[in-house]
């Protein structure tokens, strides 16, 4: 039986998907470790804010670095269809937009950043686990 033409793939067709794929591959892993940096900057800041009293300046530019973050983080949960964490980092930079300030409170903010801690380590493991397979 001959194959029709339109459907025939030639060598340099399939090299070229190859290297579509190899590029995704590559992509995909420099956005994670990209979000890997991005939070461990994150995480530093919050550590430091909720450790001890800061100058009002560090909580403005906590907010702006987290608030950053956070979108960053909501995007690309998205682009790898992980629903849950783009809610919840879209809630977090919601919580850190240095706009329009949520909380006043500094014990609320204490737990704010803790939890935004636990929210990032929690998500690394998993898509340190999603970027493996």
């Amino acid at each position: 039986m001959m194959e029709s033409p339109r459907f025939r793939r030639n060598e340099s067709q399939e090299h070229d998907s190859w290297r579509v794929l190899a590029s995704a591959g590559m992509k995909a892993k420099s956005t994670i470790l990209l979000l890997y940096i991005a939070w461990l900057i994150a995480a530093v800041t919050l550590v430091f804010a909720a450790a001890e009293k800061q100058p009002d300046s560090f909580y403005t530019l906590l907010r702006w670095v987290c608030c950053a973050v956070f979108a960053y983080s909501a995007v690309t949960s998205f682009q790898m269809k992980r629903m849950l964490w783009l809610w919840i980092f879209g809630a977090l930079a919601v919580l850190f937009n240095p706009i329009f300030p949520a909380l006043q409170d500094r014990s609320l903010w204490i737990v704010a950043d803790w939890f935004s801690i636990g929210a990032m380590v929690t998500a690394a493991f998993v898509f340190w686990k999603v970027s493996k397979t």
